[in-house]
């Protein structure tokens, strides 16, 4: 496990002991990192918090704010049902007293612990707030690393989900949380809160200032109250696997990773089940729809049961026979469209003596005849790491929800049909449709969702009809590219505009031209071939500055020719490009040849010729160089064919399947399409291309225009395509399109 540049205290002594301690009695005044850390340690705890097997769940950190025994932390590091111990550096454990204030939506706990001897070294506050640019150190135990500091600076005052939060550049990682953000004076300026989800160098402190508000507003819980709040009612319920399972007024949450296969847990109710037929029924909602949760039924206490839940968005009632997947068996999975992402849905199982029968939101999704399992416990249960919460958990002979009456039907009818839907309803209409709360509220969200899908759909044609003519222009100089002097880079430029249709394509031909001119301004009319590439290579690499974009290779501005212009970086495909088309421009042959996993240029005068890096800021290669960069990026001899000149279709296929692999990267399906739509418009007669933008079409909900790629395959039986398997996907999209 790599552990970033988190240094435990005992290291950052042993690297900095040679630094000159200053007077430490001045206010203020920034201390040397040895004396800082021998000041703030004592002062930082180790928080331990327990799992239900009675090991330790997680570990995070406090700081000591008073003398007397207060100590703050973030709240999520001491969750609600959950036992915790406090350490000191020394070994001491200190003895809760209370959860003495907490404030949810800023995630922060003051504790209190009872008065150890000797007292507690408290840990100065700032007053001010901090700047932009502050050196700080962080005091945590990362990954469960005891006494670790990081230093770093303050990159930035930043508001995240409404709140405003110190950016740090430094890492920071679980078991962090808690721990104070000092200065070089040995204040503190935050606590710790979180790390980044986009880089591991990145981090987040909340500032100190809001711990005011909290120890302002004391709502003191004692210890032992505060470790059986929310926990589930082991009377009604019992839960298997794991994972923490708490009750708040009627909504049961599961959070964490269970502990079964798959991260399954089981929260099982102890009410007897009813003779058949019964049901059981739920509501549940999702944090993320990519998790699975749901009812479990005929369930034997251990690892049998059956499971009805949403699961990636679809339905899937499974049979569970064992603890590992190889015992598990879904028996159907279907989609459905009263299935209501993201908000409560309602699922109910009848089950009786020869079949089961699910439902979501009130609609029949899946009925089945299994037979495996036939009694047992009803409950819930949940797999994966995801944090489904559940209501209105119910066990009886017939829990099917009333049917919204005709008379409210046409009146909900009334308010989604007008043009404004909040002036149809008024206070009266309102209160009619309340009398079906649950089901009148389902079926407008359903619409609601129906209507935003729609708008969807919409907002994609649009921008269809937007790249229209950018593919069209694409689709013409692909046809004729040599009637074009500037095919080349027009191409180029063109395929940079499907993610910026706003590109000026002739601004930009006029500017490479204006570079050329610049480079021809310093030759003489008779230079020779290796003085004009002595001149190209002076005026793009050390005048210019254009390099390789090796720090963010996978950038997609990398593949943009305009951004590569500007930016005066780019791929070696996209520098090539322009070096080709200077080169042209100033009486040069030069060809681009497209080596395996590099992209090199040729220059070519007389009968002699010389490969070209222009990655590698121009740096030339011998023939042998060139085979060795065949054998590293292919791993075999070259062929004749790596060495060949490659046309403008082909270079443009290679930097659309370039942006193609970014995208896949960032799973940006619609600029997937963008470019598999390029790919057919320069070649159209590709079976791949169209079967690649056939997938891609599926994918984005263009349905139709897939199933016409799939037409084109079955009339043409290109070589390497087995017609059966494409006209088993082209049922396949229609029986979806049907559904849908």
């Amino acid at each position: 496990m790599r552990l970033n540049l988190a240094l435990t205290a005992a290291a950052v002594l042993a690297f900095l002991g040679t630094v000159e301690a200053e007077d430490s009695t001045k206010p203020n005044e920034p201390l040397a990192v040895t004396q800082l850390i021998e000041q703030i340690r004592p002062s930082v705890v180790t928080i331990r918090v327990n799992g239900r097997d009675g090991g330790e769940l997680a570990m995070g950190t406090g700081f000591v704010i008073d003398r007397e025994g207060l100590i703050v932390t973030n709240l999520h590091v001491i969750p609600e049902g959950r036992s915790f111990s406090i350490e000191t550096p020394d070994g001491r454990d200190l003895k809760v007293v209370s959860i003495e204030s907490t404030d949810r939506a800023g995630d922060l706990a003051i504790i209190r612990v009872q008065t150890p001897t000797p007292p507690l070294a408290a840990l100065p506050l700032a007053e001010e707030p901090i700047a932009q640019g502050t050196s700080v150190l962080a005091f945590g135990n990362p990954l469960g690393l005891r006494d670790s500091v990081v230093t770093g600076i303050v990159s930035a005052l930043r508001e995240v989900e409404g709140r405003e939060m110190i950016q740090l550049a430094m890492p920071t990682q679980p078991g962090n949380s808690g721990g104070p953000l000092v200065d070089r004076s040995g204040r503190v300026r935050g606590i710790i809160n979180m790390k980044s989800a986009v880089d591991d160098n990145l981090g987040f402190a909340i500032p100190i200032g809001e711990l005011a508000a909290v120890q302002s507003r004391p709502n003191p819980v004692a210890y032992d109250r505060w470790v059986t709040l929310g926990t589930i009612d082991s009377s009604s319920w019992a839960t298997l696997f794991g994972a923490t399972w708490q009750q708040r007024g009627g909504i049961i949450s599961a959070r964490g990773l269970g502990a079964g296969f798959g991260g399954r847990a089981l929260c099982l109710s102890k009410q007897e089940p009813p003779p058949l037929p019964m049901e059981v029924a739920v509501d549940v909602r999702f944090d993320d729809e990519s998790g699975a949760a749901g009812l479990a039924f005929h369930c034997d206490g251990r690892d049998r049961h059956y499971g009805f839940y949403p699961s990636n968005g679809r339905l899937r009632l499974s049979c569970f026979k064992g603890p590992s997947i190889y015992s598990w068996q879904v028996l159907e999975e279907v989609e459905s469209e009263h299935y209501l992402p993201g908000r409560w849905n309602r699922l109910r199982v009848r089950i009786e003596k020869d079949r089961l029968r699910c439902y979501v939101n009130e609609h029949l999704v899946i009925e089945s005849q299994d037979r495996q399992l036939t009694s047992g416990q009803l409950g819930l249960a949940k797999f994966r790491n995801t944090s489904p919460d559940f209501k209105a958990f119910r066990i009886g002979a017939d829990l099917a929800a009333e049917s919204i009456p005709e008379k409210l039907n046409e009146l909900m009818e009334q308010v989604v049909g007008a043009p404004w839907p909040t002036e149809a309803a008024t206070s009266r209409v309102v209160r009619e449709l309340g009398q079906r709360s649950d089901a009148v509220t389902r079926e407008l969200e359903k619409r609601a969702i129906e209507l935003e899908q729609r708008a969807k759909q919409i907002r994609r044609v649009a921008v269809d009809v937007k790249l229209a003519p950018i593919i069209d222009q694409l689709s013409e100089l692909a046809e004729a590219p040599s009637q074009d002097d500037a095919a080349l880079l027009r191409g180029a430029l063109l395929i940079a505009k499907l993610d910026n249709p706003d590109i000026d394509v002739d601004a930009y031909l006029t500017r490479v031209e204006s570079m050329s001119q610049a480079i021809l301004g310093r030759l003489a009319e008779d230079a020779d071939p290796v003085s004009r590439r002595q001149a190209l290579h002076q005026y793009l690499f050390d005048e210019n500055g254009y390099h390789g974009g090796r720090a963010e290779y996978y950038h997609r501005a990398n593949s943009h020719l305009d951004r590569v212009i500007d930016d005066r970086e780019g791929l070696p495909i996209t520098l090539s490009i322009l070096y080709m088309e200077l080169a042209r421009r100033i009486g040069m042959e030069v060809h681009g040849v497209g080596l395996p996993g590099h992209f090199v240029v040729r220059h070519v005068f007389g009968e002699r010729h010389q490969f070209v890096d222009v990655f590698d800021r121009g740096a030339l290669l011998s023939d042998d160089e060139a085979d060795e960069i065949v054998r590293t990026y292919a791993g075999r001899l070259t062929t004749e064919a790596d060495f060949r000149e490659q046309t403008a279709t082909q270079i443009w296929t290679r930097v659309l399947n370039n942006l193609i692999g970014v995208a896949s990267r960032e799973s940006d399906l619609e600029a997937i399409h963008r470019y598999c739509e390029a790919l057919v418009a320069i070649q159209p007669d590709s079976a791949q291309s169209r079967m690649l933008r056939s997938q891609a079409r599926a994918l984005t909900k263009r349905t139709t225009a897939a199933i016409e790629d799939l037409d084109w395959l079955i009339e043409r039986t290109p070589p390497g395509f087995d017609p059966v398997q494409v006209m088993q996907l082209r049922d396949n999209l229609i029986e979806r399109n049907d559904r849908e």
